[in-house]
């Protein structure tokens, strides 16, 4: 009896699963997302700062020397001295631009919607972009 319950709660899950919108915002440090968690409520939400490759370049380069030979010596063992985890910091500062450029964003902030499907420029308010997105697609 509980491994039936167990595989009909796991069968339902992943319905619902593939049935839940799948929603990325993308924004910058010029722009502001609201209502994200009230968002997330309702859909899978990921959001992507595209500020972010500028901020992990000046982390980078911050206390460097001046001078370019000394400055180039510096950086690598600043790289060498964080190991893999520079990896994980590169992949995450430029997660966001590189979905970006693969949804061709022209302007921000920018709501995607499953995979590229549709996207809503202009509307900093993810919820509010949820609710846009059904009336287009009448749900």
């Amino acid at each position: 009896m509980h491994k039936f319950t167990f595989i009909l709660l796991l069968l339902t899950s992943s319905f619902s699963y593939a049935d839940q919108l799948i929603v990325e915002a993308f924004y910058d440090k010029d722009t502001r997302l609201i209502n994200v968690h009230l968002a997330e409520t309702v859909s899978l939400v990921t959001t992507y700062d595209l500020s972010a490759p500028d901020r992990f370049k000046e982390k980078l380069s911050e206390g460097l020397s001046s001078e370019p030979t000394i400055a180039q010596k510096q950086a690598k063992k600043r790289i060498l001295a964080l190991g893999n985890e520079i990896q994980s910091q590169l992949i995450s500062a430029y997660e966001g631009s590189l979905k970006a450029m693969q949804y061709e964003i022209t302007k921000l902030p920018a709501v995607v919607f499953n995979n590229g499907q549709q996207v809503i420029y202009g509307e900093n308010d993810v919820n509010k972009a949820i609710k846009i997105y059904y009336e287009k697609v009448g749900k």
